[in-house]
């Protein structure tokens, strides 16, 4: 039998499509922005004592401009099984413990309803947080850690090894059912775990389940996990996590919660009666606070997530019942104040300026309308019934005499509560991805300048391009009216002087023109070693309509940089220019490093590395590669038998990216194509293999042999 040799030329078209994605943790942080709690509900002894879960709140959520929604969620109690209650909690018993993991097991009922609230929240495009929480949790568990709790379990008992199993029996079991979610999906380890857990508990508690979460396949390997200290509470919380748990995992966010003073605060019980804040030496005791915890993450190089805060509602009000809220503890049974409302709006305002300006994303602590910390007012749920808060008044508190709402509030929020936990003009004092006031809504000049250099000919005005604006209601808009060169006429913002060494940056704008003859240039100015240094994009030719994709400019930081500053050159022709919408990202690798064609600028790439192809590599000739990310400016074969590994692989328009038989190439993240050509090859005997993990988009060319008889 005669066997020809058939070469099959394939052209695979690659769609956007998502196996397992990955996000790293500032990424997430910045896409986290701002969001809120869906309190006591999942994490209620029985859903529904509050409020049940409802689709519309999610889409609620969404609508007002939330991007993320942490979920508290109680797995204890009758939700798994394995009652532990029979081991003795003394020392030295820690032998006699008989039971396994086996014995714990999460209700598949419930497991299958927190995915369909998870779900839900994804859906409407809601980065979304399980965050194991709730009163038997901390009975069950958290109080056992405690002597001075009448739950407290030694730790050499045979209680204390149980409760540990069935804890990470639960999570072994969360995290195999949310494996394949989407990267928009979080876990949290354990809610306020430090005011009972000691700092080594807590090391030891996040070092197990983070072994649980990666072990569990999937996306989870690379899924972001928030996690924070023990012993101390507050703001001091995550200071407490052991350098080495941050630094030998890639995907960790760091939580605090922030709800000082308690005399404010939680002003309805009667021990505490400040009922206003805002002083000036109440701004500076919070800010002293999240400074520390921001010099603290940006040494540890820790994105961080404010996971609750929140103050009492305005004068102790309950909004189920249109009158004060119920208090056990208090002498009358009732609240016996709250923050005045000035107060309770400016607190939730200047703790979001706060968050927002030191690149923290937030949760606004909210229970719901039954409650005393009220935003959403829960109005998705049928069974719920609120009154008006301004048909109440109080004439005392002690005893108490109150004028009860009757008047029916059929409103979704707390108006200006959520408006303060929304309002962007937080982003108008502060860094944001290095540029303050990216897209001009803070005003077309508030922090960005225009400089026409001495001694040119060129004139030009800087003004506000309203009608002009891509999106939003501001652009920057500068009327060239005498050229001369390209540095002639810069729009600068300010000085950047955090640490990005080793960081690969993109910087992209929107910009148009008034006429088709204009061009600018992007500029970066960085101080090296005390000296200015100047990276300058080639000319980018303008429109008279902005552009569908946002113009770039890549910027390698140097060693030494002290300070960067973003600006844009155009001095070199007469007419109108419009920018909006600015934007500097950057990759999360530890270092970059160029190929030549002959060598690496700093050294051979690893997957920490971010990896330039500048010239032609060969794995068969120049070496394996490994790169976090890798970008293609030039040819590059895998070929010589290699199995490469990358994060994330950028080929250019016009360069090459070719696979040759026997050799692999696995890319963790995503795989985006501009307009190169990738070429799979293979003979009759051996195969090559491009695997993409992540999002992949462009085309390839796959040569394949068939055997024709």
């Amino acid at each position: 039998m005669l066997k020809n040799k058939v070469l099959l030329l394939l052209v695979v078209y690659l769609a956007p499509f998502v196996l397992f994605a990955q996000t790293a943790p500032y990424d997430m942080v910045s896409q986290m922005g701002r969001g809120i709690n869906l309190g006591n509900v999942l994490s209620a002894p029985i859903e529904g004592n509050w409020a049940a879960a409802e689709e519309q709140y999610f889409i609620d959520v969404a609508a007002a401009g939330f991007t993320n929604v942490r979920i508290p969620i109680d797995f204890f109690g009758t939700r798994t099984t394995g009652d532990t209650s029979g081991y003795s909690s003394t020392a030295g018993t820690a032998g006699a413990y008989t039971g396994t993991s086996a014995d714990y097991v999460v209700s598949s009922v419930y497991l299958d309803r927190v995915q369909q609230v998870v779900n839900w929240s994804l859906n409407q495009g809601l980065v979304t947080i399980i965050d194991l929480h709730g009163s038997t949790l901390n009975s069950e568990f958290i109080y056992t850690f405690d002597s001075g709790e009448s739950e407290y379990t030694h730790p050499s008992s045979a209680k204390r090894a149980a409760d540990n199993d069935k804890f990470r029996a639960i999570w072994t079991q969360v995290a195999d059912r949310f494996k394949n979610h989407s990267d928009n999906l979080l876990f949290e380890v354990i809610n306020e775990p430090y005011f009972h857990m000691s700092k080594t508990d807590m090391d030891t508690l996040n070092t197990d389940i983070l072994a649980i979460i990666r072990a569990s396949g999937g996306s989870n390997g690379t899924r972001n996990v928030i996690i924070t200290g023990g012993t101390e509470t507050s703001h001091q919380a995550p200071l407490q996590i052991d350098p080495s748990i941050i630094s030998s995992d890639s995907y960790l966010i760091a939580t605090f919660h922030y709800y000082q003073p308690f005399n404010f605060t939680s002003s309805s019980a009667d021990s505490r009666d400040n009922e206003s804040w805002g002083t000036v030496q109440n701004k500076e005791q919070l800010t002293t606070r999240f400074n520390e915890v921001y010099q603290w993450a940006l040494t540890n190089q820790i994105p961080v997530f404010l996971g609750e805060f929140g103050a009492d509602n305005t004068g102790g009000y309950n909004y189920s019942t249109g009158d004060l809220n119920t208090i056990s503890d208090n002498t009358t049974g009732f609240a016996d104040g709250g923050p005045d409302n000035a107060s309770r709006v400016e607190y939730h305002r200047f703790i979001v300026e706060q968050a927002i300006n030191k690149g923290f994303s937030f949760a606004a602590w909210d229970s719901g309308p039954k409650s005393n910390k009220t935003i959403h007012k829960r109005t998705d749920s049928p069974t719920t019934l609120n009154y008006n808060i301004n048909d109440f008044s109080v004439t005392s508190y002690n005893p108490k005499v109150t004028t009860i709402s009757t008047v029916v509030d059929n409103t979704t929020w707390v108006e200006d509560v959520k408006d303060a936990l929304l309002d962007t003009s937080a982003n108008c004092n502060n860094f944001i991805q290095l540029i303050i006031n990216p897209n001009f809504e803070c005003g077309f000049n508030s922090n960005w300048d225009i400089f026409i250099a001495g001694g040119s000919s060129a004139a030009a005005t800087f003004s506000d391009g309203t009608t002009d604006s891509r999106s939003g209601n501001v652009c920057g808009k500068i009327d060239l009216t005498a050229a001369d060169n390209y540095n002639s006429v810069l729009l600068k913002n300010q000085e950047y002087t955090n640490d990005l060494t080793g960081k690969t940056l993109t910087v992209k704008a929107y910009v148009k023109a008034s006429t088709v003859a204009q061009s600018f240039k992007f500029r970066i100015k960085a101080v090296v070693d005390g000296s200015n240094v100047f990276s300058v994009s080639s000319p980018i030719n303008l429109s008279t309509d902005y552009p569908t994709s946002p113009f770039e400019f890549e910027y390698v930081v140097a060693a030494n940089t002290t300070s960067i500053e973003v600006q844009t050159m155009l001095g070199n022709e007469v007419g109108i220019y419009y920018f909006d919408d600015f934007e500097v990202s950057g990759n999360s690798c530890s270092s970059t490093t160029i190929w030549d064609g002959a060598a690496w600028s700093n050294g051979t790439p690893d997957e920490n590395s971010y990896a330039i192809m500048s010239g032609t590599y060969s794995t068969g000739t120049n070496g394996d590669i490994s790169a976090c990310v890798m970008k293609v400016d030039a040819g590059i074969t895998i070929d010589g038998a290699t199995d490469a590994l990358i994060g994330e692989v950028l080929l250019m328009a016009g360069n090459t990216l070719t696979i040759d038989e026997t050799s692999s190439l696995t890319v963790s993240g995503n795989f985006t194509n501009s307009g190169g050509t990738v070429t799979l090859n293979s003979t009759e005997d051996d195969f090559s293999s491009l695997i993409v993990e992540g999002t992949a988009t462009g085309d390839i060319t796959y040569n394949r042999y068939v055997n024709a008889y």
